[in-house]
This record gives structure tokens, sequence and C-alpha cells, in this order.
């Protein structure tokens, strides 16, 4: 396409790429100094233009940035916290910014009552929950998971015991039962007090062991640090109830650095978890109610090879 000036419609915002930007430099360039000018790549004019072309362009990026900021799906860091009180949230200490889009999406979707997806939406928004999980069992028999018929069962993650147990209490339909291991005071629109059961999620503990060749140009403990963070963000970012895919691990690792990417080879990953015998180099799987958490000090380990 041919350079056009920036603009925004319906459909959101237009800018032109560096390619383009550079391009009418040229032809400008040209329309001042005669069709003959010498702009090949080695020429020092063009190498001019294309430093005014790339700076427009990291201009763009930055407009680009500030118009998707406005976006909870694109907005990061201080941006995001900024919109957060419009869905009456706040983002809790550590949080990263995947948790807290996740948490707007259930706070819109917790504006209906009576369904599975409204029940997780309002304790997923409960103050202090992470995460959550509800199952329902339809059946007049209870389930395979124990779950009486025609109940639910909420798993939570972080979240008071009160707050959590008024969420499910607000949302569920009513002569749907509740079932768990541990429970909360619900209050009704009378000031009626009701005892509402639900599960505490459990840590499914796991060690996790890469194995690394540092290239020649490779800074061991800057490979270290950046690989374990960027393992431990990943892994606290698996939801309730989901298993650990390793080989996924591999692209983790080299993601963790970009610009350290080409220092080093993971050469395997193994992984340890409670309750299973040996080493899981594939998928380790996760309970019901259960969360895939390292092993607390151990629990990443790095191995130089």
């Amino acid at each position: 396409m041919a350079y056009f000036a920036p603009y925004i419609d319906g459909t959101g915002i237009h800018m032109p790429t560096y390619e383009e930007r550079l391009e009418a430099l040229t032809e400008a360039y040209r329309g001042i100094f005669g069709a003959g000018a010498e702009l090949s790549a080695a020429a020092p004019d063009y190498q001019l233009l294309s430093v005014f072309a790339r700076a427009l362009d990291d201009v763009s990026a930055l407009v680009l940035k500030a118009y998707n900021s406005r976006n909870p799906a694109y907005a990061s860091g201080q941006a995001l916290d900024l919109l957060l009180p419009q869905y009456g949230l706040a983002r809790e200490a550590g949080e990263t910014d995947v948790s807290v889009r996740n948490r707007i999406r259930h706070a819109l979707a917790s504006r209906g009552s009576g369904s599975k997806d409204a029940i997780l939406a309002a304790v997923r928004s409960a103050g202090g929950a992470m995460d959550a999980l509800v199952y329902v069992n339809e059946t007049d028999a209870p389930d395979s998971l124990g779950i009486p018929g025609h109940s639910i069962a909420v798993v939570v993650r972080g979240g008071g015991s009160n707050a959590v147990a008024q969420a499910i209490y607000d949302k569920k339909a009513p002569g749907i039962g509740a079932w768990g291991s541990t429970s909360g005071v619900a209050t009704d629109a009378e000031g009626r007090e009701h005892l509402i059961p639900f599960t505490r999620y459990a840590d499914k503990l796991v060690m996790i062991h890469l194995y690394i060749r540092v290239m020649e140009s490779g800074n061991r403990d800057r490979i270290r640090d950046a690989v374990t963070a960027a393992v431990a963000e990943y892994i606290g970012n698996l939801g309730l109830a989901v298993p650990l895919n390793v080989p996924q691990l591999f692209g983790v690792a080299y993601a963790a650095d970009p610009a350290m990417a080409r220092t080093f080879i993971v050469t395997d990953v193994q992984v340890n978890a409670a309750g299973a015998s040996g080493v899981i180099r594939d998928l380790v799987p996760c309970g019901w109610k259960e969360k895939i958490t390292p092993m607390p000090g151990t629990g990443i380990t790095i191995h130089f090879e």
C-alpha cells in the first residue's frame, strides 16, 4: 500500500508501516532534489531517511500502545490498573496482567445469575480470589467426584471464606445445593445467615529440572535468573486443574530473554511430581481441586552441562 495519514474510524486505528513511510520520504526527497538523486541502500542520504522513517514508526508504536491501553485486553501495568475501578476490582499483590485480565472478563460475565459461568465469575471476583472452578452435577445421584445430585462444587484459590460463600449464594439458582470440604457464611436480603460449602484448592507440588548447555557467549547467571523467572511465571499462570505440558517449558525457557536465546541450548526438561513415581517428560496430571505448583525453594532447578 502507499503511504496514508494515520486515522481512526469505526474499525479502529490505522497507521502506515515503516516501509510505507520510507517510500513516502524517498519520493519527497526525489521531488526536491530530482528523480536521479542517489538513494541506494548504501547512500548516506538514504540511511538518514531510514532513520527518520524509523523514528516516525517508533512514534506510531507509542500511539498504538496508548490507544490499546484503553482496552483491558491489551492494556498492561499501570494502564491496566487505571481501568480496574470501572469493574469494581483492584490488582492483588504480585498479581500478573494475565490474571487481572481474566478477572475483568469474569467480572463482566458475573452480571448474569444462575448459570455456571455467572457463579464462576462472581467467585473469581470475590475479595482476594485469584482463581476458581465450578463443577455441576445435574443428575439425581452423586457423581464420580462425590458431588451430590443437583448440586455444585466450587473450588477456589484465595479469597475470604465469607466473600466466596456470598458470591456462591448470590449467583446459584434456588434449589441447587452447594457441596465442599469447607464453608463460609452468606447473608440473604433479610439478614439471615446461611452456611455455604465450597472447597479450597490444594497444591500439586512439582520439581522442575532444566538441563542447559551454555554457548561460549552465554552468561550462566543471567540465563539462570531469566529462565527461572519465566518458568515460575508460566507455572503460576496455570489454572486450577490444568495439567503441566512439560515440552512447552522448552519454549518458555527460550522466550525468557530473546536476546539471550542464542546463547544456550535446553537439552532436557524433567519433572518430578508428588504422587507420581519416576521422571515425567510429557504431561503432569492435575486433580480436579489441585494446582500445579513448584516446590518451595527447590521447585525449579537449572542444571548447566
